[in-house]
């Protein structure tokens, strides 16, 4: 008889340290999440600034890239202006050179 309350008395200790157990690691369990949720927390707020600076920069980049347009235009127009005034030179020069030929010279 003896043994079987040496037996019970085993089989409880085992019982109440494999409850134990289960509650050490489900509290710690409990504040690995707890942690892994404040640093999923800490990184998707990084992660919405980090956005919310990549829109900041894509409009400035907008706006950089319409001024550059807007240069690009009138770049454009003062070339060809500049070639207008180039063909216009030469012309006058074609025509002194042309007139020098009547000039008598001393």
């Amino acid at each position: 008889m003896i043994v079987f309350w040496v037996a019970l008395a085993i089989l409880v200790v085992a019982f109440v340290a494999g409850a134990v157990f289960v509650v050490v690691r489900a509290l710690e369990t409990k504040r690995a999440l707890k942690g892994l949720k404040d640093a999923l927390s800490i990184e998707l707020r990084r992660i919405a600034r980090a956005g919310e600076r990549t829109n900041e920069e894509l409009e400035a980049a907008k706006t950089a890239f319409e001024r550059l347009e807007a240069s690009i235009a009138r770049l454009s127009t003062a070339r060809a202006r500049v070639r207008l005034i180039k063909e216009a030179l030469a012309e006058a020069e074609a025509v002194l050179t042309r007139a020098r030929a009547f000039i008598p010279s001393k």
